[in-house]
């Protein structure tokens, strides 16, 4: 995995953390709905959280990316 999924993670793990749901296993595959933690509220604040990390201004039409760990990545790539 590289850099960039693996910041992905790391926000998408803190993210699930500071929502109550500690020691949840991610890969580069995860995403909305899997694990189940990763629930709309969930995805708001990991969209939210991405942007500020990454200094990105994703509109609500880039959300189509955010839906797992490595579409967030290749967005990210995409545009850093």
């Amino acid at each position: 995995m590289n850099s960039i999924e693996n910041q992905v993670i790391d926000i998408v793990s803190a993210v699930l953390t500071s929502r109550g749901r500690p020691n949840v296993q991610l890969t580069k595959d995860s995403g909305m709905g899997n694990p189940t933690e990763w629930d709309s509220l969930a995805f708001v604040a990991i969209f939210l959280a991405v942007n500020e990390k990454f200094v990105i201004d994703a509109s609500d039409d880039d959300a189509i990316h955010f839906m797992s760990v490595g579409d967030i990545a290749s967005f990210v790539r995409e545009r850093t």
